[in-house]
């Protein structure tokens, strides 16, 4: 389902193009907007259901973990005859700049443990999802942090967080400067 979901982010990237206007005052005014972000990926699958290139999709999946319950952001149902797993996927916008004062790479939210925003947090999360399926986290970077940050950012979560893993499946030299979507496989534990 990788290279599904890798063509439903090539198709979201060309629908983000057209906000390049609302991208680009995110940047301006340090902002993270995940509520947006969340409200034109509801849009924008809604516009691939209607054309047939998306089976079905449900938001804000709950799921049960032992005693507890957790709302993962969007669940697709990528193929077609709904014989294979659900995709799971945890959606994230970062503000890719200084804010407050604080400069914030791509590489701050992939190396930070246990801030709200980053990898490591929803990587354990999406780990924990008892169902079978791919999970992926879809973040939001406004703007382009370039490939070798984002790159970089990528190999030290893998070692720093091992065996905690994720692999990136997009690259930023495919987007323009004012934003890029990081598409991060999350593959089950000791699948490297």
């Amino acid at each position: 389902m990788a290279e599904e979901m890798k063509a439903l982010v090539s198709r979201l990237a060309e629908y983000l193009k057209m906000s390049e206007q609302q991208l680009w005052c995110f940047h301006k005014y340090e902002s993270q907007v995940e509520g947006w972000f969340k409200g034109e990926m509801l849009c924008f699958l809604e516009q691939e259901k209607l054309a047939s290139r998306l089976p079905d999709f449900e938001r804000e999946k709950l799921v049960h973990v032992g005693d507890k319950r957790m709302n993962v952001d969007v669940v697709l149902q990528l193929d077609k005859s709904g014989s294979t797993p659900l995709s799971w996927v945890e959606l994230k916008h970062w503000h890719i700049g200084t804010q407050n004062n604080t400069y914030y790479g791509s590489d701050w939210y992939l190396k930070t443990a246990n801030h709200s925003s980053c990898v490591k947090r929803e990587v354990e999360k999406l780990l924990k999802i008892p169902e079978n399926g791919d999970k992926f986290m879809l973040v939001l970077l406004t703007k382009n942090p370039g490939s070798e940050e984002w790159n970089s950012g990528v190999k030290e979560f893998n070692t720093k967080f091992s065996p905690l893993f994720v692999r990136s499946l997009t690259d930023p030299s495919d987007y323009p400067d004012f934003f890029f979507l990081g598409l991060l496989h999350v593959p089950e534990e000791g699948q490297h």
